[in-house]
């Protein structure tokens, strides 16, 4: 049976720690592999967060990994492809869905255009549009769906849905009302180590802004939202939350312009508020805080796609119909 990516990147990653090429201490950056390799960050950050469980990689008061489990330094020498050498019987890691290949590219047109108005999406032109089989598109449009961003009529065809004043409200409420809830329970079981980790992470990113990278912004957004909250025990409830996801692809495809930064960071001492509330074991803080945040997050997220709704056009695309 061939191995999905993320295990194929673990097998190489790990087989250049433990021979040597990756020396203790050497900085492993997640973007950086996932341009080595030629792949989306998903099954990078996969393959690390397996790497550090096993204690081969560790983290420290940065960005990213360290290898090794107690490095006495950090070496930021910048990682090329020959420190992946292969092993004897080792291939280079190829991906098994090539889906993810142009999802992230549809993902961001289709945002774009559905802060604009609803659209019919016309799969087969999009198939041509992007030169994939009607398979791949239908598993990047039901990806889309389970995220909220597209929904089928009730002739089963894809309809893009209109980012207006009203849904945005909406799905706040919806997120309102649960994350909170779901925060407390994922507090009876998420590690302390995690906790640290995420800390971690948003101190080094108020340290650095505005020197950042826009997909940093959905990292840090999907520590709390995602990860954090991916420890509630109740799947039930992290379902109907999916479909919220579509409203952090705000930040992930506007701030692709540094045009677009705030002055002042985002929503770092937000989160950081909450995570060291859970530090502190006091998640009934926590998730008042979370519901303070949400608050704000739905006024500085209303006001950015205003913005660019505003400042923006789109071009036309093929396999895009514009309704009413």
């Amino acid at each position: 049976m061939k191995k999905h990516l993320n295990d194929q990147l673990y097998d190489v990653i790990a087989a250049s720690l433990d021979d040597g090429r990756i020396v203790p201490g050497t900085l492993i950056l997640e973007g950086r592999l996932a341009e080595i390799f030629g792949v989306s960050r998903s099954p990078v950050r996969q393959a690390l967060a397996r790497l550090h469980e096993d204690r081969r990689i560790s983290t420290f008061k940065g960005r990213g990994y360290l290898a090794g489990q107690q490095p006495s330094q950090v070496i930021r020498n910048k990682l090329d492809a020959d420190a992946f050498a292969l092993l004897p019987g080792q291939s280079r890691p190829r991906k098994t869905e090539s889906w993810q290949r142009v999802y992230n590219d549809i993902e961001r047109e289709l945002l774009h255009h559905s802060i604009f108005g609803s659209h019919q999406i016309n799969e087969l032109e999009l198939s041509k549009h992007y030169r994939i089989s009607r398979t791949v598109s239908n598993q990047v449009l039901t990806r889309l769906q389970l995220l909220g961003l597209v929904e089928k009529d009730e002739r089963s065809r894809w309809q893009l849905i209109e980012w207006d004043s009203q849904r945005l409200a909406d799905l706040y409420e919806v997120r309102r009302r649960l994350e909170p809830y779901v925060l407390v329970r994922a507090a009876e079981h998420i590690p302390m180590e995690k906790l640290q980790h995420f800390i971690a992470r948003l101190k080094q990113a108020m340290v650095q802004y505005p020197e950042m990278e826009s997909c940093e912004f959905d990292d840090l957004e999907s520590d709390l939202h995602i990860r954090t909250l991916s420890y509630c025990p109740n799947r039930e409830m992290l379902q109907m939350l999916r479909r919220t996801h579509s409203l952090l692809l705000s930040g992930k495809h506007i701030l692709l312009n540094k045009n677009y930064f705030p002055e002042e960071e985002p929503f770092f001492q937000e989160h950081l508020e909450i995570f060291e509330h859970l530090r502190r074991g006091e998640p009934r803080l926590a998730a008042a805080s979370m519901e303070e945040h949400l608050l704000i997050a739905e006024r500085k997220v209303g006001q950015r796609l205003a913005y660019f709704k505003a400042h923006n056009s789109v071009a036309d695309v093929p396999y895009l119909e514009r309704l009413g």
